[in-house]
């Protein structure tokens, strides 16, 4: 799968948005909120559908699994101070 345009200049650009779907890929969005002063705590549905783009066009490689029941469960577990119902649900969503 290939990054769209939007997705694609983020990449190139590596600005915020891309940083934001990294920390989450990699597991290290408490170190990206201590590092910088973004704003928003909470990891939104666009964070997490743009870090699944990175990931199927092979952009990056995660160390979280958004791909598998297991993974999804402890990614939840793991960030469920940063995830709205709204998102949580959407994780889960490919499961149900």
């Amino acid at each position: 799968m290939k990054l769209n345009p939007t997705d694609l200049s983020s990449f190139l650009a590596k600005d915020n948005r891309f940083k934001r779907a990294e920390a989450l890929l990699t597991d290290q969005w408490e170190s990206l909120l201590l590092s910088e002063p973004w704003g928003m705590t909470m990891m939104t549905r666009s964070d997490i559908v743009y870090a699944k783009a990175l990931v199927a066009s092979d952009a990056m490689t995660p160390t979280v699994d958004l791909t598998t029941f297991k993974g999804v469960q402890q990614f939840i577990q793991r960030n469920a101070v940063r995830l709205s119902p709204d998102v949580v649900t959407m994780l889960k969503e490919p499961f149900l």
